[in-house]
């Protein structure tokens, strides 16, 4: 052997060392990247589903409070503390899993009425959300921190409203107290099978629900929070990379501000719970790297050992040429049996069902199994330990069903992964033909299945939801409605609920994403449009193309319609010589805002503003202010009413279109 081919050797032992080191290390960094995105998509796809929850259980809270507001305004104190209202106020809470009472008090903070039984020498003067309106008349809708009930001695934390008198003075509070604990409760089923944090927090701090619960429950953020500095700087919604203030865990944490309300959720997973699958890689890669490398070093050495025996080498050749010869016939049938066993879309083995012992088992099972090569060569695998604990039973009775008829019918269960995981599995047999006694099992993974039925499950719940909504607002307008005849009441129930029913149609067309406002408008206003200016009544739209929201269509619908169906008795379209132009344009302000002008001309002269509001009044009220977060103005001039809305962009567009629609 000559001293280059020496040196060459020696370059290729060194480089079977280096090449698989530096494959590992780039394969573990990429995997730890890939690791940490997806880590970080769980946490912001967990904290999404935290915030729609906690908007929805604000906003039902708000409307509570406003349900209670409008039943007792202009009670005195004897009809207050009548047993009556208690049992309104009992009867309104029922329904609701998340409240866990519901208040009414006066100015001294001594409760007048409550969902429940309470002691009425108790005073909530001390409470902070009862301190606030009493000394800010301006507070409107108050989250106070949490705290233990007097009389129903549960964590809660309160939604409050302030009382006023004829006078305007503070005549006490209505509040909701929510449970913290079905917060909690919410987030473990919500949260990913990881270690991790969720909780409600106020900007100040206050925490109002937290999973897992803290030793204290009336615990704040510490000053130093990154959370709190973000809550602070009025950040929407991110992700923080920092130690908690509360345990010093670092997690990969994302917050985001529920709507309107001074209240933030956040959820985040323990930085090393989420490496560690990547931990679990790092193992699975340097077993391959330091295979490779023993490999490389095992084929360096014999091709120089090979170089020095070259002579004896071609003997053997020689000798083997004969006997390979024979052996190709017998692999080339063996093959075609590893063709289909080896397969990787199916789990494959043979299992002996005398010795219940695995005799053959393809790569594709033992992935599923979390098993490998090396451990099923030693004998330390089986595939039934990899069984949930609940199934083995099962597997335990297919055994002796195969040993008495050769086979087994087809059944499901569970493989427990190494990384904590469930696999669902659907498993059959076949008699394996010559070999009494042994089968071929079929192992197939059933997951996309499983997911596809929960994805089923969670539309039916989904579409469940909206019907609930849909019939509460249906319910909402019945009780509400006030009319003199039954005529004049079932016209006011019949054109509010099929105000209703239109938005849910035009939705239902475009998948509950978005409608446009012109398709909206056009919904309400069709006799009216395009009708010649001397065949009676018309109205005229202008305004750019836009989308609104799937949750802000309903609202901005019967609030259209309460303003349709007044300029049809009273206004622009009750004469044949009536105008309405509705006209909607964006406005510079924070955020943006959508403004609608609703301007009604040739109607009965308005000699005077009306000095009372039905409830078509308090629904568009309640709908723009409070469902919908905008302004409204009302101005009765002498040719007719003039309406604005303000509406915020960010809240009530799906998009916005650079075209114009006439």
């Amino acid at each position: 052997m000559t001293l280059s081919a020496l040196r060459l050797h020696r370059i290729v032992l060194l480089a079977s060392l280096l090449v698989p080191a530096l494959v590992f290390g780039a394969a573990a960094w990429w995997n730890r990247g890939e690791v940490l995105r997806e880590g970080a998509d769980t946490v912001q796809r967990t904290t999404a589903i935290m915030h729609e929850h906690a908007a929805k259980i604000l906003d039902t809270a708000d409307l509570v409070l406003g349900r209670v507001a409008e039943h007792v305004d202009g009670m005195d104190v004897a009809r207050l503390a009548a047993p009556e209202t208690s049992t309104f106020l009992r009867r309104v809470r029922q329904p609701y899993e998340q409240f866990v009472s519901i208040w009414v008090a006066d100015a001294g903070g001594y409760v007048l009425a409550g969902s429940q039984a309470w002691d009425p020498a108790i005073s909530i003067a001390d409470r902070e959300f009862f301190r606030v309106h009493r000394e800010r008349p301006d507070a409107g809708a108050f989250v106070s921190a949490a705290f233990t009930g007097r009389a129903t001695t549960i964590a809660s934390f309160a939604i409050s409203r302030r009382r006023s008198d004829a006078a305007g003075g503070f005549a006490g509070t209505i509040h909701v107290a929510l449970s913290p604990d079905y917060f909690a409760r919410f987030y473990a089923e919500a949260a990913p099978p990881f270690a991790h944090a969720a909780g409600l927090f106020r900007t100040d701090g206050a925490i109002l629900a937290r999973h897992p619960a803290l030793a204290d429950a009336h615990s704040r953020l510490g000053p130093g929070s990154p959370l709190l500095r973000h809550m602070a700087e009025g950040t929407e919604r991110g992700v923080i990379n920092e130690p908690s203030s509360l345990d010093g865990q670092t997690r990969l944490y994302a917050f985001r501000k529920v709507g309107a309300w001074p209240v933030y959720v956040g959820f985040g997973g323990d930085r090393a719970a989420l490496l560690a699958r990547w931990h679990g890689n790092l193992r699975a890669y340097g077993i391959v790297a330091l295979a490779a490398a023993l490999t490389l070093l095992l084929v360096a050495g014999l091709a120089l050992r090979q170089a020095r025996v070259a002579a004896a080498a071609e003997a053997a050749l020689r000798r083997e040429a004969t006997a390979r010869a024979a052996a190709e016939a017998r692999q080339a049938a063996e093959a075609r049996f590893r063709g289909v066993f080896e397969s990787r879309g199916i789990g494959m083995a043979v299992f002996d069902l005398a010795r219940c012992e695995t005799i053959l088992v393809n790569d594709c099972l033992l992935e599923m199994t979390g098993g490998s090569r090396a451990a099923f060569e030693e004998g330390r695998w089986d595939c039934r330990r990899a069984t949930a604990p609940e199934h083995q039973p099962r597997d335990e009775r297919v055994i002796a069903e195969a040993r008495g008829r050769g086979w087994f019918d087809p059944y499901e269960k569970d493989y427990l992964c190494p990384d904590g995981s469930r696999l669902p599995v659907r498993i059959s047999s076949a008699p394996l033909p010559g070999e009494p006694g042994r089968v071929v099992l079929l192992v197939q993974d059933i997951s996309e299945q499983r997911e596809a039925e929960l994805r089923r499950d969670l539309l039916m719940r989904e579409v469940d939801h909206r019907a609930k909504n849909a019939l509460a607002t249906a319910r909402a307008a019945l009780r509400l409605t006030r009319a003199p005849t039954l005529d004049a009441f079932v016209r006011e129930v019949d054109g509010r609920i099929g105000a209703l029913a239109q938005a849910l149609a035009l939705l239902s067309t475009t998948q509950w994403h978005s409608v446009g406002l012109a398709e909206l408008v056009r919904g309400e206003l069709a006799p009216f449009l395009g009708a010649p200016r001397s065949g009676g009544p018309r109205a005229e739209l202008e305004g750019p193309a836009v989308s609104i929201a799937a949750t802000a269509v309903q609202p901005l619908a019967m609030a259209l319609h309460e303003l349709a169906t007044n300029a049809t008795k009273y206004g622009a379209l009750s004469r044949p010589e009536g105008l309405l132009t509705l006209r909607w344009e964006f406005v510079d302000g924070p955020g943006e805002w959508l403004r609608l002008t609703w301007l009604e001309r040739g109607g009965p002269p308005v000699e005077e503003p009306p000095t009372d509001s039905g409830f078509g009044a308090r629904v568009l009220q309640a709908t723009v202010e409070r469902q919908l977060g905008g302004r409204l103005a009302l101005r009765w001039d002498r040719a007719g009413l003039a309406c604005e809305m303000d509406l915020p962009a960010a809240r009530v567009l799906a998009g916005r279109l650079d075209s114009r629609a006439a």
